[in-house]
């Protein structure tokens, strides 16, 4: 078996390998990671993929994402051997990643830490519009690009620079002709309902509540947002207004490096692929 790049004409056999163990299928979210970030997997003799996972770099921080291994070859090292290959592509970046408590014992053993718990919220909203938010544009990205980076402590323009093609909704806060928070909805599969809010970036918590309601009014269904445990809040008050924990994970960092930025600021990932 050998180890060989991937990019996005190789969605198809990276949906087959994700139904293999179960996931959803998540072709935009395939598409939109192996466009924006570098794809890995490791094929058979037959040249049929077993193995996947996906590095996207920004600056000096890097996040690895979908990571999936065929049944067929499971507890076989494969996982390690390609977490393993991606982190020396990473090089001297701050690598971070969201594990579930499946993986978490993976990746312990190659050395990342846990830094916080992320609860997934889903299910409808029962909040009112704010009127707080407006609905952004492409004329919006520049000032999005400069809150993002003060939050982020790097340029994630390589991320950020298809929010508008590849978000169903995007929504922005300003104040005193500032820009000061943003955030998404998106929904991970042609063929799934299922809508993400994220990211939510803000630089204060009644920011983030506003952009969330008026995203979610904007979809008039069922959402998931993603939470951390820096802001126990706005898990609160997501339970509050009818959505309940559907999973957890963890954000980890290999050696358990923290990430830069003022990350306060971010309410909910992008996705948990990307932070």
């Amino acid at each position: 078996m050998r180890v060989r790049t991937l990019s996005t004409t190789d969605v198809r056999p990276c949906l087959e390998l994700a139904a293999d163990r179960e996931w959803p299928y998540e072709d935009r979210k395939w598409e939109f990671l192996l466009d924006t970030g570098q794809g890995y997997g490791i094929v058979d003799e037959g040249d049929n993929l077993v193995a996947s996972t996906i590095l996207t770099t920004s600056g000096d921080v890097a996040a690895i994402s979908m990571v999936l291994v065929a049944a067929r070859h499971a507890r076989q090292g494969l996982g390690t051997r390609l977490v393993s290959h991606v982190l020396a592509e990473a090089g001297d970046a701050t690598v971070h990643l969201h594990a579930t408590s499946l993986g978490r014992p993976l990746y312990e053993r190659l050395g990342f830490r846990s830094l916080a718990e992320v609860d997934a919220y889903s299910g409808t909203l029962d909040a009112g519009p704010s009127g707080c938010t407006r609905t952004a544009g492409r004329g919006d990205l520049a000032a999005i690009l400069t809150l993002d980076t003060a939050v982020f402590g790097v340029d994630r323009s390589n991320v950020l620079s298809g929010l508008f093609d590849f978000a169903d909704h995007v929504r922005v806060v300003e104040r005193n002709g500032d820009l000061v928070g943003y955030a998404a909805s998106w929904r991970p599969g042609t063929e799934l309902d299922s809508t993400i809010i994220g990211p939510v970036i803000a630089t204060n918590p009644a920011d983030a509540r506003a952009l969330i309601t008026d995203l979610a009014a904007d979809v008039g269904g069922a959402i998931r947002v993603d939470v951390d445990d820096k802001h126990p809040e706005l898990g609160s008050w997501l339970a509050e207004r009818g959505l309940a924990p559907a999973f957890r994970c963890d954000l980890m960092t290999l050696g358990g490096r923290p990430l830069p930025g003022d990350r306060l600021g971010v309410h909910a990932p992008f996705m948990q692929a990307l932070g």
